[in-house]
């Protein structure tokens, strides 16, 4: 990784995923940007995959054509963009701080980084292309680990986790649990005090 990546794990949300998978597992991060895996390989064989050169440090692809065969992995553990104003690509209009993924690498996005994309339409069939995709390679019985959150747009709290969630289930995932871990946030620009006070780690099972 030669690019700081911006929007790194909590260490709370880190060690909390860590405990949700077996030592000696077999596990893939599709979206690896901040370097999960990275962080807790000490006891997990981990694969992670990145689609910015900047950013990736063990295998640079496409969360959307993995190149892996199916039921591969005995975990998967990843943690999709949120779609909040770190999708931003714009310059600022006032002094308000940019803090972004755009901003960050310094140029524009892989059209298939999701870190691009607000919340909507194209960010949910985008994700559902990419569970659809990483739950090919999961073997039966496999867990899966996800960090996601909420946040709020217009003064309205956007249903992130529960969509996410709703999606796995379609696609036959068992929701096991949900971890409620209580995290700052980020506090820049002009509605910075308007945060949800905690990130979720959803612990889902395949085909039980």
């Amino acid at each position: 990784m030669t690019t700081p990546h911006p929007a790194p794990y909590s260490p709370m949300v880190r060690w909390v995923m860590a405990q949700q998978i077996s030592w000696g597992s077999l596990t893939l991060d599709p979206f690896s940007g901040s370097g999960l895996l990275d962080g807790i390989s000490t006891h997990i064989r981990a694969v992670c995959v990145e689609i910015e050169p900047e950013w990736a440090t063990m295998v640079q692809g496409n969360a959307l054509a993995l190149p892996f065969a199916d039921e591969t992995f005995d975990a998967i553990a990843t943690s999709p963009t949120f779609s909040n104003r770190m999708s931003d690509h714009h310059n600022a209009r006032d002094d308000s701080v940019r803090h972004t993924y755009t901003h960050t690498i310094g140029h524009s996005l892989h059209p298939d980084n999701s870190g691009r994309m607000a919340w909507g339409k194209a960010y949910r069939d985008f994700h559902h292309r990419a569970w659809v995709e990483a739950l090919r390679t999961l073997k039966e019985g496999g867990v899966f680990v996800l960090n996601i959150s909420d946040h709020i747009r217009k003064g309205e709290v956007m249903p992130v986790v529960a969509w996410h969630l709703a999606t796995l289930n379609a696609l036959g995932m068992v929701t096991d649990r949900l971890i409620s871990i209580p995290t700052r946030r980020q506090r820049h620009g002009a509605n910075g005090a308007l945060r949800v006070d905690h990130e979720t780690v959803a612990v889902l099972r395949k085909g039980i």
